[in-house]
């Protein structure tokens, strides 16, 4: 067996399939494997082309790259390495075991990081329409995904799966709706939407419920769920290099952008984005610091578990 050696705690985020995207080139992983007796023997070595070397996060560097499946991973003893911002690059390394993450742990990531950053003073007195603040909406939308892996596994589970997928469909509409509302008065009074804490508060929270609309389908329909992740993946892999943010006076829009339902996953990782941001605008570069690390020890724990 190869030897490997630490360099912290490093990890890699894959596609189902183990495939990793990183600086426009795909490494294809050689995946652990659980023993009949429930040890783990950690997959062969991946060795890096001559122009791309292997990139393994650390915990910190990881939030940007989260993906559908998340794994432990090591350098070989004899391995080039290469500290970076966000971890190591190596030229020689292997996943070591699998973490606990799935689209739920990412569903639940999403809405802890934007319930963190509803503490901000403008962001607890918006309200819906109906009259719930964004804290009522991340409150619902963390019962629906209990109830949701709590229930019955048969058609009728399935059914009411279903049923709180719309629900959470219907909250996402809402919280949009709000944060196109702001966006055009944000316009109107000459401000930047993504300087607007008031604003990364609720776009934080839209994307938090949307993870939680992946996980939910991905509960009732897992193999609808995964087909749809993978036309996401492929969207993006595909994507015309011309495609960008084009801003209006009604908001930002992409053109180009991906297809398909958006993974628990990639949502997770914008609203984790969208929380630091709104807390930078706030209180400036140090509650932005706060607000990265307390989402990298977050994180920790949805790949461990243990306490947040």
């Amino acid at each position: 067996m190869t030897e490997t050696v630490s360099h912290g705690t490093l990890y890699v985020p894959t596609d189902p399939k183990g495939r990793q995207f990183y600086a426009d080139h795909e490494t294809l992983w050689l995946l652990p494997k659980t023993e009949p007796d429930g040890s783990v023997t950690p997959g062969e070595p991946a060795i890096a082309s001559a122009t791309s070397p292997l990139a393994l996060f650390s915990a910190g560097g990881l939030l940007e790259e989260l993906n559908e499946r998340i794994f432990a991973a090591a350098v070989s003893a004899a391995a080039l390495v290469e500290d970076r911002p966000w971890g190591v690059a190596a030229d020689s390394a292997r996943l070591v075991a699998e973490t606990i993450w799935s689209t739920s742990a990412a569903a639940s990531f999403a809405l802890d990081c934007a319930d963190h950053v509803l503490s901000l003073p403008n962001a607890t007195a918006v309200r819906l329409k109906s009259g719930e603040t964004l804290a009522d909406v991340v409150n619902a939308a963390r019962q629906w995904l209990a109830d949701a892996g709590s229930g019955d596994a048969g058609l009728l589970g399935r059914v009411s799966r279903i049923a709180l997928a719309r629900h959470l469909r219907r909250s996402s509409d809402k919280v949009a709706a709000l944060a196109f509302g702001r966006t055009v008065a944000d316009e109107a009074a000459d401000i930047d939407a993504m300087d607007d804490p008031e604003w990364e508060a609720i776009a934080a929270t839209r994307d938090a419920v949307l993870a939680a609309v992946d996980a939910v389908r991905h509960q009732a329909f897992p193999q609808l769920a995964e087909r749809e992740s993978a036309r996401y993946e492929e969207d993006l892999v595909n994507a015309s290099p011309e495609a960008e943010p084009i801003p209006t006076p009604w908001g930002t829009f992409v053109v180009g952008a991906p297809g398909g339902i958006v993974p628990a996953s990639v949502a997770a990782r914008d609203a984790a984005e969208r929380a630091r941001q709104a807390a930078a605008d706030a209180g400036g570069r140090e509650a932005g610091a706060a607000e990265r690390a307390w989402q990298r020890d977050r994180l920790v724990a949805a790949l461990h578990g243990g306490a947040a």
